[in-house]
């Protein structure tokens, strides 16, 4: 038996330790309280110090506690009324030999990171910062000793200092070690200059996110980073987007489109073969077609397009037409399109999505999530409806138009929307126009036993409603959990809203008023069963 002050052997295995030092760190929800969990654990014995210290330095939100341990480092604080100004720290005397010592023994343990120099440039999943850094420590750690390596391991940093100051000191960052590099919020001067450093520097990249709204064209360096799997961009060249397309890793990319690409010189090499993810951002729907003409990938999941001008009927005919071309439709689980133009002088005609238009979609049979925010309205019915609903059997969130509107009256009724749920029985986020005007459903049991508790709202863009209590009941009956309903929200403008759009809405929000109460007696109407409910269940079975 091992005396009291003997440590187990396992104790004095440092990965051991590191693990169980890293599952205590994420087991506490209280950062500040994990940070000094583990700075005990550091002081408890020798064992422990260099593998706590380990899981303590390893991923930091932001710099300021690594530059907080050098000992000349004050913090100086400016008179400002601005809720964004913050203490600033700031060098008292020059850096010694020794405070460099002490910088770099915990620099080199740092494996993630977030630069961030004022409150504004706050990462919401990061730490923000609780402190400006000076330019006089930028300046001193941009020179450090001879032979020394700032950060030797760093796999991952975010950088937001777009000052000048900043930027040798961001080369230092830039080693081999580094697989991701977020640099998608600094302005366009220090973009320019930093981006030939880390084409040279980082050959083991495989996240990079550079400024997706950039019109500095990148140069053609993509294939020094043959790892690459996921790149966000702002405007690429068409000599760069046959790089990006042969990388060999490539799974997912968020680019920029201000041209129309050389289609000539493009679809004569189909690339992106290992492709998942494709987020396009451009001037139309034309665009975006003439990219997929390039696209051939069996393994697309995610396609999702972003563009300034609004889509006509023909437009999305076409673009759903080259998709279904360019991958395995069954195969697709995301597709999202969201324009932010104005329907023309051809609205409706020129505009609307017919059933024939959406039944192309019926071939992607795998889709979970459909979200068609465009210019366009729906020529769609309970019938048609039902027709798309019943090639769906894993959607999960499904939104046809209910963020603009479809600015005329709608044929799918809330027989339609029940023929929705009962045919997609994993729905958990609806958006639909109806016309809600007349409720010919029963008032006992409306659903007919369809149940969705995951949906908890419902979103209807410029539906009409008649009766608010009989819609209220409905609702109820078949989302159980419904807390909100989004009416008229986006909606109005030169977005033709409309007649009587104010009466409508005021309507829907007397359903939403009404839901709680109905929601309660539906709960009595569906208690639920339990072990002794179960017995009497199958008891009453038995006797009948």
């Amino acid at each position: 038996m091992a005396s009291s002050g003997t440590i187990h052997p396992c104790l004095l295995v440092s990965e051991i330790l590191v693990n169980i030092f890293a599952e205590v760190n994420e087991r506490d929800e209280d950062e500040a309280a994990a940070a000094r969990t583990l700075a005990a654990l550091c002081r408890t014995c020798r064992a422990f110090r260099e593998p706590a210290m380990k899981v303590l330095w390893a991923h930091l939100g932001t710099l300021i506690p690594l530059i907080r341990c050098i000992p000349c480092v004050k913090v100086t604080k400016r008179k400002s009324r601005s809720p964004d100004d913050l203490p600033t720290l700031v060098l008292e005397r020059q850096l010694s030999s020794a405070d460099w010592e002490i910088f770099l023994s915990h620099s080199r343990l740092v494996l993630t990171c977030g630069y961030y120099v004022s409150r504004r440039d706050k990462h919401p999943v990061l730490n923000s910062p609780s402190h400006d850094i000076g330019v006089d420590i930028l300046r001193a750690l941009s020179s450090p000793p001879p032979s020394s390596v700032v950060f030797p391991h760093l796999r991952k940093i975010r950088w937001t200092d777009s000052r000048e100051d900043s930027i040798r000191f961001f080369r230092l960052v830039l080693t081999p070690a580094l697989e991701f590099l977020d640099m998608s919020s600094i302005s366009d001067t220090v973009y320019s200059v930093v981006i030939p450093s880390i084409s040279d520097t980082c050959p083991s990249l495989r996240i990079m996110h550079l400024p997706k709204w950039s019109f500095i064209h990148l140069p053609d360096m993509f294939n020094k980073w043959p790892k690459l799997a996921y790149v966000t961009s702002g405007p690429l060249a068409d000599a760069t987007i046959l790089s990006l397309g042969r990388l060999p890793h490539l799974a997912s990319i968020d680019i920029c489109l201000h041209k129309l690409p050389d289609i000539r010189s493009l679809v004569e090499e189909p690339g992106f073969s290992t492709l998942r993810r494709l987020v396009l951002r451009a001037y139309n729907i034309s665009f975006v077609t003439a990219f997929m003409r390039q696209v051939q990938s069996i393994h697309l999941r995610e396609v999702k397009c972003y563009l300034q001008h609004g889509s006509t009927a023909v437009g999305i005919h076409d673009w759903i037409t080259i998709l279904l071309d360019r991958c395995m439709p069954r195969r697709l689980e995301i597709l999202e399109i969201e324009d932010y133009g104005e329907a023309g002088a051809g609205f409706p005609d020129q505009f609307m999505l017919t059933p024939d238009t959406l039944r192309l979609l019926t071939r992607f049979r795998g889709l979970t999530t459909l979200d068609l925010a465009s210019t366009c309205t729906y020529s769609l019915d309970d019938t048609a409806l039902t027709q798309l609903a019943i090639c769906w059997p894993s959607m999960q969130n499904i939104a046809l138009g209910n963020h603009w509107g479809w600015r005329q009256q709608s044929e799918v009724t809330l027989k339609g929307l029940l023929s929705l749920v009962r045919h997609c029985p994993q729905l958990e986020s609806i958006g639909l126009v109806m016309n809600a005007i007349t409720a010919d459903i029963s008032s006992q049991r409306p659903g007919g036993g369809v149940r969705r508790p995951k949906v908890t709202s419902l979103s209807v863009g410029d539906s009409r409603v008649g009766d608010p209590l009989a819609v209220a009941a409905f609702l109820s009956d078949i989302f159980p959990h419904l807390l909100s309903v989004d009416a008229f929200n986006h909606v109005g403008g030169m977005r033709r809203p409309i007649p009587d759009a104010k009466e409508h809405e005021g309507r829907w929000k007397e359903v939403e008023r009404l839901l709680p109460a109905f929601s309660k007696v539906r709960a009595q109407e569906h208690p639920p069963v339990g072990p002794r409910r179960k017995a009497f269940f199958l008891e009453e079975l038995y006797l009948t």
